[in-house]
């Protein structure tokens, strides 16, 4: 979380021994300011800092559901530099801090709430669509127009604790306290308020909130109370009725717009959670049968739409018993296993719409159980899909509400097929948006829980959208390979056999080596429905490339040296993309991007850029435009205040937002499999790691930094324990109930929260004893570094993973704890000198 500062006075200076005194505005009405605290203050700060929590995680929603997920990344990142600006005015601005302190707060507060919503809709209308960055250069400025308009309600939240905190340094532990707490609880109140708010909703009640922060700063006062009131009240209808001025202006180019331009096409239903947006929709659009053989000359069933985030399509299939109407997925490429083999215990990996159920039905698998990371599409199925899927979650499967991993870990059941269908769109999966996406179904570890709870004879497939250039194909077959070689096999690729139609792509993993009856039951399977094959132990080059063509069999060959020992590094080294295989400590299965070769990448595309709209890509960009941004910030003040005689501060703050930043996404990062869900993991670790920060924040006041450095010296030591141990730790409690667990990471992550929340409120106070004059710089420089920090930690990650990130948290707080030492100690040296 970013940290808030404080004001001005005189004080005097060292150098070089002799005393300089620097001119510093004090407050006349310091006094009666520092007085005046009460819980009206308290009640306000926790209330802002709520609001703008819930707006941040909203506005990361909203965008990715009207545009792509990294674009909401990239805006809301941007977004947040309103914090370090608000810093910045205040130290340019110090008349600022004259003004009357609860009416001003008062006013800041009404004046965030009526930005957010003023935000909103200029966002909303602003003709921003990333799709069209190809040829309309004119996106670029609505996108900085995006950038400039989400800036101002957290520029207004920013100036509110800026103040707080600078004219209540006394009681900064306290108030940052609160502060955090709110943050917390902002947490948990999304998770209540989304399912029936939605995204109109949760904005409107944001707006709520920082009004009701604006009574809590000043209740009375009938000048504030004359504009307060009305607006609380419009706010309040607005909840209520929800005018469709106030909807979501979603792309053209997404596939939940692209289908509802068909004739007669309509919404059904629309449902939201923090997780995401679901829509059920009735189009003639809606087809779904991945990789269908073109030698199919039946008719499909009626099916309905799925539609996440307005852009993931899947399928619902009408049912009605009659196994015959299922006859369709006897072409689909993901009847390979089912051909192969005779399976009867059958785990499927979040089937959405249910088509592979029905698959693994069609062919006589009695006993299926399904895994659900999401929890939308589930209920939406057993509620008002019930009886057009034939009640599908019910009588045919039995469904697991957590993510595969997780029930792996704790289910001593063994399957004869575990798959991982094709349940996104090809739009969705083409478009890149992906490349920035933690998957931990698609690891090396992963693979290895599969292949362990496969039977003896048991098979692992997944199928993938074949996307040229080969990217993801290639590096499933380097999963499979590493993982089979991690659990002890000698010769992997007599256990790996792929086939591809027009446009899937199906990899099969066996638990023990193919045998002969098994290869010729696939290469019938491939002749009958003309699907190509691409590997199996013993394929002839020949052999590949004989129905849906290349110029060359580029699938067979490419992979082929993949699984071959003897050329596998090479490859690795020379490939145009990355396609080692990913573990879960840098579990970006969809990030291809490598620096080093992005000029010959560039030729082979025909020197064309388009390919680059991708999120491994744009995190770079995003990332030089934090930091452009964050200079700018943070050296404005320097013409207004110059140079201070101890720029310490500068340094601190910087690192303690970095590391902050870093330690939370690593964090939640980790506690993704343990908890089940990443929405469960985000809401979770958050909220303990802010409340946790928050209680050491209010004990802050009683460990002097400036005798003793022990406590904040456990900072960066359980960084490095938790680097090495905290895995093997959260595999003990596991299999314990998921309530249970949450509780588990609370305590897990209290000790390392509570030194965190040490940080913030001591600086503060050493800051307020020798320079107080720059704390409202000290403010901006931790805010732009907290923002700074959320890009590097993905930076990090992509690259080498997040226990670099943990490392690289643990070097900012170590040195953070050098420049404090070094700043107390000459603190301590001038004042000796002076007596």
């Amino acid at each position: 979380m970013m940290v808030s500062f404080h004001r001005n006075w005189t004080i005097f200076g060292s150098s070089l021994g002799r005393c300089r005194r620097i001119k510093i505005f004090r407050p006349a009405f310091s006094g009666q300011i520092r007085n005046n605290i009460g819980p009206g203050l308290f009640a306000g700060v926790g209330l802002t800092s709520l609001a703008t929590l819930m707006l941040q995680v909203s506005l990361t929603r909203l965008f990715s559901v009207a545009l792509w997920h990294h674009f909401a990344f990239m805006v809301v990142s941007i977004a947040f530099m309103g914090f370090g600006a608000s810093g910045t005015l205040l130290m340019m601005a110090p008349k600022i801090k004259n003004l009357s302190l609860r009416p001003t707060l008062a006013h800041l507060a009404l004046g965030f709430s009526v930005a957010t919503l003023a935000a909103y809709l200029c966002s909303n209308i602003i003709p921003f669509d990333p799709a069209r960055i190809i040829w309309d250069r004119y996106q670029w400025l609505y996108l900085l127009g995006c950038y400039v308009v989400l800036s101002i309600p957290f520029f207004f939240a920013g100036l509110i604790l800026a103040l707080v905190y600078t004219c209540k340094a006394e009681a900064v532990n306290r108030l940052y306290a609160c502060d955090l707490v709110g943050a917390g609880l902002g947490c948990i109140a999304l998770f209540l308020i989304y399912p029936f708010a939605g995204e109109i909703g949760t904005v409107v009640l944001v707006c709520l909130l920082s009004a009701l922060a604006s009574l809590a700063f000043r209740p009375n006062g009938w000048k504030v109370n004359l504009m307060r009131g009305p607006w609380m009240l419009a706010l309040c209808v607005l909840f209520l009725t929800r005018p469709g001025f106030l909807a979501l202006n979603i792309s053209p180019y997404k596939a939940l717009k692209a289908a509802l331009r068909y004739p007669g096409a309509r919404i059904l239903e629309t449902q939201w959670h923090p997780t995401g947006r679901l829509d059920l929709i009735e189009s003639s659009a809606v087809r779904f049968a991945p990789g269908l053989s073109l030698e199919f000359r039946g008719r499909l069933p009626d099916q309905l739409g799925l539609c996440l985030d307005g852009g993931h399509l899947n399928a619902v299939t009408s049912f009605t018993g009659d196994m015959d109407r299922l006859s369709f997925t006897g072409s689909l490429p993901a009847s390979l296993p089912y051909v192969i083999g005779r399976p009867n215990r059958v785990l499927i990996m979040n089937p959405l719409g249910g088509l592979d159920i029905l698959t693994a039905r069609y062919h006589g698998a009695k006993n299926i159980v399904t895994t659900h990371a999401d929890p939308l599409a589930l209920r939406v199925m057993r509620g008002s899909l019930r009886d057009f899927s034939g009640n599908l979650y019910k009588d045919k499967a039995t469904a697991v509400e957590e993510q595969a991993r997780s029930f792996l870990l704790r289910t001593p059941k063994r399957f004869d097929v575990i798959q991982l269908p094709l349940t996104d769109s090809l739009e969705a999966v083409s478009s890149g948006l992906y490349g920035l996406t933690e998957d931990y179904t698609l690891t090396v570890d992963a693979f290895k829980a599969y292949i362990g709870a496969l039977t003896p004879e048991g098979l692992l497939a997944v199928n993938r959208y074949l996307l040229p250039p080969p990217r993801h194909e290639v590096r499933l077959a380097a999963l499979a390979c590493a993982a089979l070689e991690a659990i002890g096999v000698k010769h992997p690729e007599g256990h790996i056999a792929a086939i591809r139609s027009w446009g899937t792509f199906t990899l099969l993993v066996k638990r023990s080596p193919f045998e002969s009856q098994e290869i010729h039951r696939m290469k019938e399977f491939c002749r009958r429905l003309h699907f190509d094959l691409v590997c199996y132990p013993g394929m002839q080059r020949a052999e590949a490339n004989k129905y849906n063509r290349f110029p060359s069999p580029i699938y067979h060959e490419i992979i082929q040296r993949v699984l071959n020992p003897h050329t596998r590094e090479a490859f690795f080294k020379e490939y145009l993309f990355d396609v080692r295989p990913v573990t879960d400590d840098r579990p970006f299965f969809y990030h291809n991007f490598r620096m080093d070769r992005v000029a010959p990448l560039y030729r082979a595309v025909g020197n064309k850029w388009q390919l680059f709209i991708e999120g491994g890509y744009l995190v770079h960009l995003i990332f030089f435009q934090v930091i452009v941004i964050s200079l700018i910030l943070i050296t404005l003040p320097l013409r207004k205040a110059g140079l201070a005689s101890s720029s310490w501060f500068l340094a601190y703050f910087g690192l303690i937002g970095i590391a902050f930043m870093l330690t939370e996404i690593c964090l939640i990062q980790r506690f993704i499999l343990f908890l089940a869900r990443p929405a469960y993991a985000f809401s979770v670790v958050l909220f303990s790691v802010l409340v946790a920060s928050a209680l050491g924040s209010y004990c802050s006041k009683k460990v002097s930094v400036t005798r003793t450095q022990i406590l904040p010296l456990i900072t960066p030591v359980l960084l490095l324990a938790y680097v090495f141990l905290l895995d093997r730790l959260l595999m003990l409690a596991i299999a314990w109930p998921l309530w249970m667990r949450h509780g588990v990471a609370f305590f897990v992550i209290l000790p390392l929260g509570f030194m965190m929340g040490l940080f913030f409120p001591t600086g503060v106070r050493t800051l307020s004893q020798n320079l107080e004059s720059a704390i409202p710089w000290a403010w901006a420089v931790n805010s732009c570094a907290s923002v700074v920090g959320a890009v590097l930690a993905v930076v990090v990650a992509l690259s080498w993973g997040f226990k670099a990130v943990f490392c690289l948290a643990a070097v900012a707080y170590s040195l953070a704890l050098v420049v404090l030492f070094v700043q107390n100690l000459t603190h301590h040296r001038y004042e000796h000198d002076t007596k």
